[in-house]
């Protein structure tokens, strides 16, 4: 058994066998079964033996004396210098093991608070501090990380852990010239620390001079082992220096060097990919792949080239590839999902979707597009099960809701979409694009003050989402607040020039009005040439040639009109016009009357017939 007064001091001045509870670290024994253990076998065993030859016979309770502590009798002295230097030591003993517990317990935060204090405690200890920099580095705080691995150097100035970890935060930062020097420093006592060597290469192509990298690596390109890893570095520092044709060659030396290595594949591709090289690029991950077929990652890197180059079903095929080597990989059976979907082959994009679902049921980008391809089925029930099925927590959430809220539109179902967005625009103020869906339904549903407010909201918030213009100015004009419509329409064309539906809208309301007919006939000519195959750009072009009197002109351009669009009532009406403005008064009665029939509810159609008819 162990005498309770033989303990180490250690132990009854760190606190270990207080009473009072409160002085126990925070969750101590919760987190540190270990410690606890110690403890507690301590505390059992801390029972006084006996004397040595004392009667083995029981003891009278009534006549034995009470057995005092020495520490308790032993009478109370001001410590000394000497006792306050112990004391700071023993202090600091116990915070380490405690933080070294703490860490064996995933206690991250608990474990970085003890070996701070070990480290304000104890002025030399470089161990605890390098503990506290690397697990401030970890959540993120990097000044503290950068302030303890500064402690370290000066205590030590050749600790090149601490020169490594000071250099890369300082680099993370951009900080360049000064994670520089610290590189520089270590190699000047380790100067065969190849590490260090590779990071300031890549570090002076930050700072604009690859050349002082080759420098740096030239020890490396001799080095049988890290020749290649030195390559890849030089072809890195001009990458990071902006002289990417120059990374091509050193990038192609350290392939040949390691011929089987993943990363100078990639670095050497996506130069050529950089340096617009689409076909070379291509050239090395197919080389590479004859090779390592298995290799998943070239085979994305070579189908997103194929997406970029517009080879849909080039890129189709490595993606399938990716799902047959890794039969589990959602990101690759989405990926497929989307090349098919823009194909329109709708059944393949849903089945690979489900796929994709049956690996992370609630992945929210999955259910989204299965929400997306569903509607382009016209499965709208489906669809609206799967966006609403993506909780607010999940990334999606929001464009979720939006869809939801324009199918409820499409349905009918105005008031309940608009209630929709109204309500996630309440929770979320400063998201415009709730404020520019809202203002698209209102438009709909013909709520033309409440668009003019939420696009005036819009534009307080974000006067760069100059859509809001456009829609404010439609409901302006519906208003009839035509100067401020007129306005907001040409602001919006200033800023998009080429916007066909905007200069469409301007220019036919110029016609309507019979105003400015040289200048909306310019809008309508580059709108129809923006988008040729759009019937109803193509009305409005007809329709100020006949506000012009371009007759015959314009008897073609509304022909060709009612052909793109032949279930347009006002299309139909607009040939009817210039039909009977040539003269042509039966066949333009008898257009107008396919209008009507495609219009029952035009009674001004309708009057205009039975003015035109000749008499019965």
């Amino acid at each position: 058994m162990i005498n309770f007064f033989h303990l180490p001091r250690f132990f009854l001045k760190s606190g270990f066998l207080c009473s009072n509870h409160d002085l126990w670290p925070k969750h101590f024994f919760k987190r540190s079964p270990f410690l606890l253990f110690a403890v507690v076998f301590f505390i059992s065993g801390c029972v006084v033996q006996p004397v040595a030859n004392q009667s083995s016979e029981s003891v009278n309770p009534a006549e034995s004396k009470p057995m005092v502590s020495p520490i308790a009798t032993e009478k109370s002295e001001p410590l000394t210098e000497r006792d306050k230097e112990i004391s700071l030591k023993e202090q600091s003993i116990f915070q380490y093991l405690l933080g070294n517990i703490l860490l064996d317990n995933h206690n991250w935060d608990e474990a970085e608070e003890a070996f701070s204090q070990v480290s304000l405690t104890d002025s030399t200890f470089v161990e605890s501090r390098m503990l506290v920099a690397h697990l401030a580095t970890q959540r993120g705080d990097l000044d503290k990380a950068i302030r303890y691995a500064n402690e370290v150097i000066k205590i030590e100035p050749n600790q090149g852990k601490a020169r490594i970890l000071l250099a890369s935060i300082l680099a993370a930062r951009k900080e360049y010239p000064e994670a520089a020097l610290h590189y520089q420093e270590l190699l000047k006592y380790q100067s065969d620390n190849p590490r260090a060597r590779l990071h300031l290469a890549q570090i002076y192509g930050f700072m604009g001079t690859p050349d002082k990298a080759n420098s740096v690596l030239e020890p490396l390109f001799k080095n049988a082992e890290f020749a290649w890893n030195a390559y890849l570095a030089s072809g890195r520092a001009y990458i990071n220096a902006n002289k990417v044709e120059k990374s091509i060659e050193p990038f192609k030396k350290s392939m040949q060097l390691a011929p089987d290595r993943l990363e100078p594949i990639l670095a050497l591709g996506g130069a050529y990919q950089q340096i617009h090289q689409p076909k070379k690029a291509e050239e090395v991950y197919r080389a590479y792949l004859r090779k390592h077929p298995a290799e998943t990652a070239i085979h994305n890197r070579l189908g997103l080239l194929l997406l970029d180059q517009d080879n849909q079903n080039g890129a189709l095929a490595e993606f399938r590839k990716i799902t047959e080597l890794i039969p589990n990989s959602v990101q690759a059976y989405l990926t497929t999902a989307l090349i098919l979907f823009s194909q329109e082959r709708h059944d393949e994009a849903l089945k690979d979707l489900r796929l994709a679902q049956a690996q992370e049921p609630d992945n929210s980008t999955v259910l989204y597009y299965l929400g997306q391809v569903l509607e382009a089925m016209d499965r709208i029930k489906e669809a609206k099960e799967q966006y609403a099925s993506i909780t607010d927590s999940d990334p999606f959430h929001m464009e979720a809701q939006m869809r939801l809220a324009f199918l409820e539109s499409e349905l009918g179902e105005n008031e309940e979409a608009i209630t929709r967005l109204k309500k996630l625009s309440g929770q979320n103020p400063e998201r415009t694009d709730l404020l520019l869906a809202l203002s698209v339904l209102m438009l709909k549903a013909k709520d033309y003050n409440g668009v003019v407010d939420v696009a005036t909201r819009g534009l307080g918030l974000s006067p760069d989402q100059n859509r809001f213009l456009f829609n404010r100015a439609m409901a302006l004009d519906k208003l009839s607040r035509w100067p401020e419509a007129e306005k907001d329409l040409q602001n919006f064309l200033k800023l998009n020039p080429n916007d066909a539906p905007a200069l469409n809208y301007l220019g036919y309301t110029w016609a309507e009005r019979n105003e400015k007919l040289d200048e909306a006939y310019k809008l309508l000519l580059r709108a129809a040439q923006l988008a040729p195959g759009d019937g109803f750009i193509t009305d409005s072009l007809g329709w100020i040639l006949y506000r012009m009197n371009r007759l015959d002109e314009s008897l073609n351009t509304m022909r060709e009109a009612v052909r793109m669009e032949p279930k347009d009532p006002t299309i139909c009406e607009h040939l009817g016009d210039v039909l009977f403005a040539l003269g042509q008064h039966k066949e333009a009665i008898s257009t107008w009357r396919h209008a009507l029939e495609l219009d029952k509810t035009n009674s001004s159609l309708e009057k205009k017939i039975q003015q035109n008819s000749p008499p019965q």
